[in-house]
């Protein structure tokens, strides 16, 4: 069966299917038998840039041998949003594009390394690992000798357009696929982050417990399961943190697909947000995030490491702009396009933690 047939059989009329696509700034022939966006999917996880991923801190540094990191956050945020977009009648090699793409463009040290670019570099225009993201997509892998980067749909690269601009969604009115994919990044991070920040004893049950979100999930919990305790406990409660959430978006997702029947994805994109959290459930995540932040975020111990990561970086970008021959690779060649300031950054950007720790030690310690 073709891959149109399929989506014809499966797809609801709000989703995105192939044949709309806008296809690619460089025409390539259609495959036999691989979508459009399935193609997406499979070059962004052949890069270079999507394999570092797993190399790359999320909010822990080296706290463990298994800590989380940008691959596994990645990982997790596409596997829920399938979830959700099956459910719904998304298009799901789509949906597994964007989420796979979503993150490729941050930096080492987290949030941290990117705050350390967006200072070094604000006469150059700034940083942005969203930005950044599309910069590696659209020239810095490398794929085939008749262009530069990946050449993806335009979908795909619209839907990064997006997260760069997310504070004007309402104007933007991303497809649904790409809603899809900004809703369960932030269900993700909420849940993940606790789920570390608990194991780590960065917070106790009974401070985690003052969050009513979290209350609510372990209530859940003990309904199901009876008394719990220690990692089993953790384990369940972060559970049905992401499923309360995800049911949560389905049903209002649900009912606004009820309410105004979208008869193609032009018309959901007319509409206000549709794969969201209800107002109640916002409410209640908002105060989630604001007690990781005072709580976990802003423990001495995440301060002491975001700081060593930052100060590193710092002296790195201004030991590559006295010594830019130290810039090896793809990014030595955009030298002379970019400037040395920007290229710079890139070719930070591009680092994984343990690789930029070696450039460190090797060169500006």
């Amino acid at each position: 069966m073709h891959y149109s047939e399929r989506e014809e059989q499966l797809l609801a009329p709000y989703a995105l299917r192939s044949k709309y696509s806008r296809g690619r700034e460089f025409d390539e022939p259609d495959h036999p038998y691989r979508s459009p966006f399935q193609r997406d999917r499979d070059r962004i996880i052949h890069s270079s840039a999507f394999r570092r991923l797993a190399d790359k801190t999320q909010v822990f540094m080296n706290v463990s041998d298994y800590h989380r990191t940008r691959l596994t956050h990645t990982i997790e945020v596409v596997t829920i949003a399938r979830t959700i977009g099956r459910t719904l009648g998304l298009n799901e090699e789509l949906i597994e594009a964007l989420g796979n793409l979503h993150d490729i463009g941050h930096p080492p040290f987290g949030h941290s390394g990117e705050d350390v670019l967006k200072e070094c570099m604000v006469d150059c225009g700034g940083f942005s690992h969203n930005a950044f993201g599309l910069i590696l997509a659209k020239f810095i892998e490398v794929r085939s000798p008749l262009y530069e980067g990946l050449n993806l749909t335009y979908e795909v690269l619209e839907g990064q357009h997006t997260r760069i601009d997310k504070r004007q969604m309402t104007f933007l009115r991303p497809l649904l696929e790409a809603q899809t994919v900004e809703t369960v990044d932030s269900i993700t991070y909420d849940a993940h982050d606790t789920d570390d920040a608990w194991k780590l004893g960065l917070v106790s049950f009974e401070e985690l417990m003052q969050v009513p979100l979290l209350a609510q999930s372990a209530e859940r919990v003990y309904q199901r399961y009876g008394e719990q305790s220690g990692r089993r406990l953790r384990k369940l409660v972060v559970r049905q943190l992401i499923d309360s959430q995800v049911t949560d978006v389905l049903e209002t997702a649900t009912e606004r697909l009820a309410q105004w029947a979208p008869q193609s994805p032009e018309e959901a994109e007319m509409c206000e947000p549709i794969v969201t959290v209800s107002d109640d459930l916002r409410a209640r995540k908002t105060q989630l995030e604001h007690f990781l932040f005072d709580r976990v975020y802003r423990n001495p111990a995440i301060v002491g490491f975001r700081k060593q990561g930052q100060d590193k970086l710092r002296q790195m970008f201004e030991g590559y702009l006295k010594r830019p021959e130290l810039i090896r690779g793809k990014l030595s060649e955009w030298i002379d396009v970019w400037g040395l300031p920007r290229a710079t950054g890139y070719y930070i950007a591009t680092m994984t933690d343990s690789y930029c720790q070696r450039e460190y030690d090797a060169h500006f310690r």
